[in-house]
């Protein structure tokens, strides 16, 4: 039976034996049938799932006579559903009748590859090197899959000792083990069982003791997300280093100090035990305050200055040690902690000597108010005269942003082939998105065969229009225009996906509103491709936040009717939502000379000065426990201008019932803030959501694109000042510094309502999204850059809602932000219910804060 036979019976075992009677010149022969058959297949891929699928998949491997083919083969999202490519028996079968050369490169691009792997394939790599007659690769995704393999978090006592047995037995181990402290990812899997098993085996000798603690230390010292840390500080507490294997390793236990709260945490206490035992010299415990002291966890900061305590008693060295560590900490934020450190200063100045008083006293200039008194008498200080004519406070903000305008139409089939490969490979910039999907469509229209030679490096043997899906990376949704250039896109999909966006392969839930968007352009451009029905895109944008001139698209539009090329609905309707507002008399009057459709219809849009902003009104708190936003749609004269895709976009975000009509997780890229330049209500009415939550946990990023929207222009409304309220208390420092650059700009803007900042910073702290443990760290941040004016008129108005009817458990941080703020920009004018608090009786951290406050605003 011939090898198409056996395909087409689904007989696996017969496609094996049929390639072993093949050549390599007959395997190459018939690889076009199988191409062609798996295009067949892909159409209407369920028909065919199963053992013809899997059949095919088997001889096209072994007829794709060069191992990078044969490797995209096996691996092309168009393989069998269910099949674990690499681990399946007659696969590995068709792999060993080739020679031992060709097995070795097809396990290098095995092993290039880092899972998520949907199954156990290590098994299949160390067969495949076992055949190939190499060592197994050392890789991020080999030491993953051997890891996965091996990882039995449940085992019993029995199997441990029995995957311990193995792993000694194995020639792999030991170089597989050393490259767990490499590769990022093995921390999270480091349980109870792989510790064991890397314990046991030192204790066999497979591995050295000195190098897994060494390896121990720096990766810990590398850093890395909190659960893949974790893994490695239990291994170095279960490792228990001895007091001599730690005084050996002092310049690797440091600079953990920088590390995670945990890992900082038992590098302190480690070397504070090597300090009381006399391994630390004064210099070491100098350098550990300089680290310590940059960080803002109180807990560590007050365990360093009782370290410094307790280590200034010993010798004069170690006083003067510890008076220098104790001055790092007098630019610390809290005025708690100051007054701590000069307590510490104070108790071991005598025994350090009179040497170290000029060093101590330019420290002391970044001390507060309250303690600079003592540090006067204490170092020796002259009081500061009084100025004759104080300067006037002047608030410092960013720069305004300007628009950075785009280069021209990429220019020939080449800069198109390599700007593609830009973006299939992650670049996920405006730019190099739509320039090169115009390029696309310029080129096929000029000479679609030179664009076909050009693009074939770039797209491989990937059969592009099958493969793509919107679980695809929304980047490389712009393969299907590619496709469509290369000739893989038939006329009847083409002109399906025309009359109806939800016939082609990019089918989007309609509620995922900006990915709809996204997924109609390409799909309209690959139709318009394959028909070559238009020169090029009217949308393409002419600034990097996605703006375009009314000038350039009247030009356009007028080139297009010379020629009598088509204008896709959804590009011109992109391009309506993107072209910038004109009063140009000699740009209106061009407007109105077009004779198209699109022409009348770009000339009533300028006419009306473009896309009016939308009223934005808050959701009913019954429904949400958390602040949430609505807009209704634009009005019926605009709406009519648009394409479906659009209206859906911009149309209402709750039902009725107040429930919404959008998706959470709906992209949140610089891609959707170009879709809508110079709204950015409308954008964060509809991103809003997605950044929060983006916000509240360190796994997703969007919240770093808070700045790109608020640079968007447009009104500034209530989802605008909600977004950066509540993203001021995210979960990590670079998000928490987006919403700083955020407020600023707005600031910068001249458009920030302080009153509905703090009103709704108030809200966010109330129901949990901006916590009190996270939230003074960017508010000082935001002061520290020089606006504090700015940031005491926020909290001005947000302390009322903080303060009563009952204070927010720690709240009194903010209260001395706040104190600092208004002095340091000279702010006066009392605040009832900071007097208030500030006239009743107690000793607590608030009522202090209270009337530090109350006297900075009554002093003038």
């Amino acid at each position: 039976m011939s090898l198409l036979d056996c395909v087409d019976r689904g007989d696996v075992d017969g496609v094996v034996a049929a390639l072993a009677g093949l050549g390599a010149a007959e395997r190459r022969a018939l690889l076009p049938e199988l191409k062609r058959r798996r295009q067949e297949m892909a159409v209407a891929w369920w028909e065919h799932a199963g053992s013809r699928s899997r059949a095919l998949l088997v001889a096209g491997l072994g007829c794709n006579t060069a191992p990078s083919s044969a490797f995209s083969w096996a691996n092309g999202i168009g393989s069998p559903a269910g099949i674990v490519v690499w681990q399946d028996g007659a696969v590995l079968a068709v792999v060993e009748q080739q020679t031992a050369e060709w097995q070795a490169e097809v396990l290098r691009r095995i092993a290039g590859r880092r899972p998520g792997w949907f199954g156990d394939e290590y098994p299949a790599v160390e067969r495949l090197a076992r055949a190939a007659g190499v060592p197994v690769p050392v890789t991020d995704g080999v030491v993953l899959a051997w890891q996965q393999h091996h990882d039995w978090p449940y085992a019993t006592d029995e199997k441990r000792r029995g995957m311990l047995l193995r792993l000694v037995e194995a020639p792999s181990t030991p170089a597989l083990v050393l490259g767990l402290f490499d590769v990022v990812g093995t921390g999270d899997r480091l349980g109870e069982a792989w510790r064991g098993a890397i314990l046991g085996l030192i204790e066999a000798g497979v591995v050295e003791r000195d190098e897994i603690l060494d390896r121990c230390l720096v990766r810990l010292a590398r850093g890395g997300r909190p659960g893949d840390q974790r893994g490695f500080l239990r291994l170095l507490v279960e490792l228990a280093p001895t007091q001599q294997e730690s005084a050996a390793r002092i310049r690797a236990w440091l600079p953990l100090l920088d590390g995670q709260s945990t890992v900082a945490a038992h590098a302190q206490a480690r070397l504070g035990e090597l300090d009381a035992a006399g391994l630390l010299e004064p210099e070491h415990l100098v350098e550990a305050s300089g680290t310590v002291f940059f960080r803002s966890e109180k807990k560590l900061l007050r365990a360093q200055l009782a370290w410094l305590d307790r280590s200034g008693r010993r010798s004069a060295d170690f006083a003067a040690a510890a008076v220098r560590g104790a001055a790092l900490a007098f630019g610390q934020s809290d005025a708690q902690l100051q007054e701590r450190a000069l307590k510490v200063a104070a108790r071991h100045l005598e025994a350090a000597g009179p040497a170290l008083l000029p060093e101590l006293r330019a420290a002391a200039e970044l001390l507060g108010p309250a303690q600079a008194a003592g540090a006067l008498a204490l170092f020796g200080l002259d009081a500061p005269a009084a100025p004759d004519g104080a300067a006037p406070y002047e608030e410092l903000l960013p720069p305004l942003p300007q628009r950075l305008p785009l280069a021209g139409p990429l220019d020939g089939p080449v800069a198109v082939a390599q700007e593609l490969a830009a973006v299939l490979a992650g670049d996920e910039s405006v730019a190099a998105f739509e320039r090169t999907l115009d390029g696309l469509v310029r080129e096929s229209s000029r000479d679609v065969e030179a664009l076909r030679v050009a693009l074939k490096p770039v797209l491989g043997e990937r059969v592009w229009a099958d493969e793509l899906s919107v679980w695809s990376p929304w980047h490389t949704w712009i393969g299907l225009a590619a496709a469509a250039a290369a000739g893989q896109v038939p006329p009847s999909l083409a002109h399906a996906m025309l009359q109806d966006p939800g016939q082609g392969p990019l089918q989007v839930d309609r509620q995922e509103r900006f990915r709809a968007v996204l997924a109609a352009r390409i799909q309209e451009a690959a139709a318009l491709i394959v028909f070559g029905r238009t020169p090029f895109l009217v949308a393409t944008p002419g600034y990097a936040d996605g703006g375009l001139e009314a000038s350039a698209l009247v030009e356009r539009l007028a080139a297009l009717e010379a020629v009598g090329g088509r204008v896709g609905a959804d590009d011109f309707g992109q391009a309506l939502l993107r072209v910038l507002p004109t009063d140009d008399p000699a740009v209106l009057a061009a407007a109105g000379q077009l004779r198209s459709a699109e022409g009348r219809r770009l000339a009533q849009w300028l006419a009306g000065g473009g896309l009016p902003g939308q009223r934005t009104d808050r959701v009913p708190p019954r429904f949400r426990s958390r602040p949430m936003v609505t807009q209704h749609g634009p009005a019926p004269e605009h709406e009519s201008l648009l394409p479906p895709v659009l209206r859906r976009l911009l149309g209402p975000l709750v039902d009725g019932q107040g429930f919404p009509l959008y998706a959470i997780g709906d992209i949140a890229t610089r891609f959707a803030l170009a879709t809508l330049p110079g709204h950015r209500e409308e954008l964060a009415a509809r991103l809003g959501n997605a950044i929060i939550d983006s916000a509240q946990s360190d796994a997703k990023r969007d919240a770093i694109l808070l700045p790109q929207l608020v640079e968007a222009g447009g009104p500034a409304g209530l989802a605008v000042h909600l977004t950066v309220a509540c993203t001021l208390g995210a979960a990590s420092a670079q998000d928490r510094t987006a919403a700083v650059d955020a407020l600023l700009l707005l600031a910068a803007q001249g458009v920030l309502d302080t009153d509905r900042m703090g009103a709704d910073l108030a809200d966010a702290v109330r129901c949990g999204l901006a916590p009190l443990n996270r939230l003074p760290l960017a508010l000082r941040q935001a002061a520290e850059s020089g606006a504090y004016g700015t940031v005491w008129s926020v909290l001005r108005a947000a302390l009322p809602g903080l303060l009563a009817p009952e204070p927010i458990r720690g709240v009194p941080e903010l209260v001395a932000i706040a104190t600092d703020c208004a002095a340091r920009s000279g702010a006066t004018g009392a605040l009832p219910v900071v007097e208030a608090l500030a006239t009743r009786r107690g000793s607590s951290r608030l009522f202090k804060e209270a009337r530090a406050l109350h006297t900075v605003l009554t002093a003038g």
